[in-house]
């Protein structure tokens, strides 16, 4: 593999994206962009039913302008937003790229909302609401990842990406 120009990081809320996708770009001496507004996290509804399918569209349309600028771009790892595979344009812009799929289960995002670092979603089913979200993305998530990661630790997360990158 030839060593990627840039990182693409993609994951469910408290997958631990962002402390991963820092530590990554620290220790790779690169640019950390966090394109990631969270809307769904912060909203605690789907895309649609925040903007209405036009709007869902022309968000999604503004991702992909955002990869795009980014795959042209070198030593930058970008952190993305949840739903950002939720279209075949972004899933084809990311097929292309290094992509870190960071993994986590329903029973770690609900700890780790409880411990406050996530701010809890205005939402009666937080439990329904992530394993809905598992069953429409997961699969996506697996198809544009280079690198699919369980994580562990950031710094054991970090270490396995390096390593791949050596590799």
């Amino acid at each position: 593999m030839t060593k990627p120009k840039r990182i693409f990081i993609v994951g469910h809320t408290g997958a631990g994206k962002f402390l991963l996708s820092e530590a990554l770009a620290k220790r790779l001496g690169w640019e950390l962009i966090d394109a990631n507004p969270g809307l769904e996290r912060y909203i605690g509804r789907s895309l649609r039913e925040i903007f209405g399918e036009q709007g869902e569209e022309a968000f999604h349309s503004c991702e992909a302008e955002i990869i795009s600028h980014y795959i042209g771009k070198e030593h930058v790892v970008v952190l993305l937003e949840e739903a950002v595979i939720a279209t075949k344009e972004n899933r084809k812009l990311l097929s292309s790229e290094f992509v870190i799929y960071l993994k986590v289960s329903t029973p770690v995002q609900l700890e780790r909302m409880k411990g406050g670092r996530i701010p809890l979603l205005p939402i009666a089913d937080m439990k329904a609401f992530l394993d809905k979200q598992h069953a429409e993305r997961d699969h996506l998530f697996e198809e544009v990842a280079t690198l699919t990661i369980d994580s562990v630790s950031v710094e054991d997360d970090v270490n396995k990406i390096i390593k791949a990158l050596e590799e």
